[in-house]
Formats: structure tokens, sequence, C-alpha cells
């Protein structure tokens, strides 16, 4: 469920931003035509055009920003990160559009290069003084939500401090029940204690309160059901924390694993259930990987079609057989697909695999060789190039695998999984990965493979994923860690 905090928040930075736009305009305009004056004339109506292209260009880019994270709590590198990756999208955008549309200030290099520079000065500073009025006015414009606090003395600062974090919520008071009466006027976090177990119904009855956050030492919870129950009925937002879940938790996830879980409440049966879950990609960043994916997979098909017509020649040469190999592998969450490689083998390698199992040299379920004795020659160049990954664009392009993702590992790697090690594979497999540009075949230990494969999924970012391709091809033209 989106938060107060959210749904304000969207909509001040969008308005933010786009205030910001504006002023990068103006500024842009006059650099380029009132200071260095190589800003062409255009008409009226040249300039409408631009600024409604610009618009579009802002509000696709802004569209497909994470704009969930708390802008209160990001710090000034991740501004100015933000601010740089927000307006190299923006850039490449606004000049799709212009080139779509055929706009007559298409031919505007300048303008088109300083709007997005002085905005990218122009942002941090803008959130900065958001950042500020959120914090100073929230609670002088009405807006903020009063929040009250039911819990003990050993949990009361924690959840304070955390509530405190969303700039929409106001904590009024804390009730701590193991309290005596003596504690009452005194302060937890600069919040005032206001009852104690005999009277906190009293309190949150005749208190403007909004929501109420419940944490206390239950296991069952049966005893605190009727309060629950009223505090339901009096038309408060109640979160109660479940030990259960917590159990579970300290069981089988260790901190990192329970921050990347999603939790969820429904019902099935005619009971509720808790999901709980690997935080999964948002629609709009599915899209866009897909579209990244689509778009990079036809330019890879043409590239790579006259690269393997030219390999194509000496590789059948040497080794008689097909072309391509075909290969049964192990997919998202262990569906299974073909892969497709240029064979760099000779045709009777997986006959002779288990002879060589004895020299592999990784450190686990993968099979890594020096001087594999069935590869040929022209495969070990192809190999050493990457020139037998090519058609696996084609792969993307079915939708079998992603530009960039995991190592999809081979049907007999996959029975041989502890459970731990399927993590890698909750993603789509890839062309290229984090582990790729990592070491690639210099990397010995499986373990340290799923390390990467996992850091890679749980920190999944767009950006992340563009900065991977180029550090591919630096990888693949300096050959380094291919074997």
């Amino acid at each position: 469920m989106t938060s107060k905090r959210e749904k304000l928040q969207y909509a001040y930075v969008f308005f933010a931003d786009l205030l910001t736009m504006a002023v990068s305009v103006l500024l842009a305009w006059l650099i380029t035509d009132g200071l260095f004056g190589v800003l062409i004339p255009y008409t009226s109506t040249d300039w409408l055009q631009t600024l409604c292209l610009l618009f579009v260009a802002f509000v696709v880019t802004f569209f497909f920003f994470d704009q969930d994270k708390n802008i209160v709590t990001r710090s000034e590198n991740e501004e100015i990160s933000l601010s740089l990756r927000f307006n190299i999208a923006l850039g490449l955008v606004y000049a799709g559009c212009m080139l779509l549309a055929k706009a007559t200030m298409l031919d505007s290099r300048y303008f088109a290069v300083t709007v997005p520079a002085v905005n990218a000065v122009l942002l941090p500073f803008s959130h900065a003084i958001l950042k500020r009025l959120l914090i100073r006015f929230q609670r002088s414009w009405g807006m903020e939500t009063l929040v009250g606090v039911v819990t003990t003395s050993d949990r009361a600062e924690r959840l304070i401090s955390e509530i405190r974090k969303d700039w929409s919520r106001r904590v009024v008071g804390v009730s701590l029940l193991e309290a005596t009466p003596a504690a009452i006027s005194t302060k937890v976090c600069g919040v005032e204690v206001k009852a104690t177990f005999d009277d906190f119904m009293d309190w949150i009855r005749r208190e403007a309160l909004d929501e109420v956050y419940v944490d206390v030492p239950m296991d069952s919870g049966e005893s605190f059901i009727p309060y629950l129950d009223e505090m339901e009925s009096m038309g408060l937002t109640v979160h109660f924390r479940l030990p259960l879940l917590d159990r579970i938790e300290e069981a089988c996830c260790d901190e990192t694993s329970a921050a990347r879980l999603s939790r969820s409440l429904g019902r099935c049966a005619g009971g509720n259930i808790v999901t709980m879950g690997t935080v999964e990609l948002q629609l709009r960043d599915q899209i866009a990987k897909r579209c990244m994916d689509v778009v990079g997979a036809v330019i890879g098909c043409i590239i790579s079609i006259p690269i393997i017509a030219v390999v194509a020649i000496p590789l059948k040469l040497e080794s008689p057989g097909p072309l391509f190999f075909k290969q049964k592998r192990v997919g998202r969450n262990g569906r299974y697909f073909y892969i497709h490689k240029l064979r760099s083998m000779y045709v009777d390698a997986e006959a002779r695999k288990k002879e060589l199992m004895a020299q592999n040299e990784m450190n686990g379920l993968m099979f890594k060789m020096e001087d594999d004795p069935r590869v040929t020659k022209v495969g070990k160049f192809i190999r050493r190039t990457s020139i037998d990954e090519l058609p696996q664009f084609f792969d993307v392009l079915r939708g079998d695998m992603s530009l960039v993702g995991t190592r999809p590992p081979t049907v007999d790697e996959y029975k041989q999984y502890e459970s731990h090690h399927k993590r890698r594979l909750s993603m789509k497999p890839g062309i290229t990965g984090l582990w790729q540009v990592s070491g690639r075949s210099d990397i010995e230990d499986f373990e340290e493979v799923v390390k990467l494969d996992v850091a890679y999924i749980d920190n999944w970012s767009l950006w992340g994923d563009v900065k991977i391709l180029f550090k591919t091809i630096y990888v693949v033209f300096a050959g380094k860690g291919a074997k």
C-alpha cells in the first residue's frame, strides 16, 4: 500500500523538479543566446514545439525514475548521483523526441546540451530546499500524520527513531505498558510518555491521532485483541508487530535477506495469510528492462549476422558439424530453456567432459579448465573475443534471456544446487552480468559467483544494467578474464 508520505512526496518532487526544469530552460536560453550568442533565432511556434517536447521528455524520465525513497534521508552524494543519471536520461529522451517529431530546433545542439547540464547542477540544490521545507512546514500546513506509540521501554527508542524517518508523520506521544505512573510526562527520544498499561486506551480515546503503532512482546496476541478491535472501531490506522514473522526471519534470514523481503497481508480460504517473498521489480522497471533488451537484441542481431557469417567458414573447415551449439539450461526460478552459441568445441565435447572433471579449476559446481582439449583453435579465438556468445542476442529477442542477468547453469549443475544457490536464479538469465565484469573465469570459487549474482539481484537498477553493459564491452575488447 502506498503511504501518505510516498503520495505527497511524488507530487512535491514532481512540481519541484518541473519548476527547476523551467529555471534551467531560462538559464540555458540566457547562456546560449545572451552570453555566447550561439542560438539561432527561432519563431514562437518553434519554441512552443520544443518546450512541449521537453515537457514530454521530463514526464517520461520522471516516471521511470524511482521516487519512493524518502527524500529527507537521501545523502548529498545520492542526490548528485540521482541528478546526473536523471539528466543524462532526460537528454537522451529529449533528443529522441526531437528526432521523432523532426523539430525545427533539432539543429540547436548548444541549447539541447545546456538544458540538462544546467538542470544537473540545479537539481541537488532544489531537492535540498524541498527537504528543508518539508521538515519545517509540514506541521504548520496541517498535512502531517499524527502517530501514537504503544510499546515497552526496551522497544520505544528504536521504534520512535524509525517512525521519525518519515517526514509526513509526527509522534505525539508514547505509552510504556510496563512503566509506573511516575514515568508519565518524562520523555523518550524527545517524545512525551502519555500513559501506562492502566490508562493507555483512555489516552488513545482522547488524543488526536491518525495512526497507532503497537509493538509489544506478545506471543499469541489473544489478550490484546479487544484493544486492537477498539482502535480499529475508532477509525484509526493500526500498525502492529507480528512476533511470528520476526521469529521466522531470525531463523532463516540474515539482516540483508530480511531487508530485501516484501511482506503483504492477504486472505485465503477464509483466513488471513502473511506473504513473504523477494521484492520483485516494479512494472515500470520490468517494462523498461524488456524495452532495453529488445532494442539491444535487435542491434546485437544486426551486428552479429555478418560476424557469424565470416567466422562460420574457418569454424566449419576445422571441425565439421553443426555451426550452432544448442544446450538445455536452467533459467528464472528453475524454468528450462535452450541457449544458443557458436560451436567452439568438437562435436564429442559433452561425452569427453566426464574424463576431464578431475582437472576442473572451479571450486564448486561450474566447470572451467585452462587449455580445454575439447576446444578447437577457432573456438579458442571466438571464446577469447566472446564471439561465441553472439547467437544469444536471438535468445534475448525471444524472451528466454536478458542482456544483463546471471549466468544460466546447465541441468547437471542445477541438480547439484543447494537451496541458497537457487537464489541466483530469481531473475531472468543474461548474456552478461556482474560476475562477467568482475573477473569472469579468474574467479574460481562458485560461492563467490553466487555472491556476485545475489548482489546484482538485490541491488538491481536500470542504470546498473547500463553500467554493466559498458563494462562488458571494455572487458571483451581488453580480453580480461576470458578463457
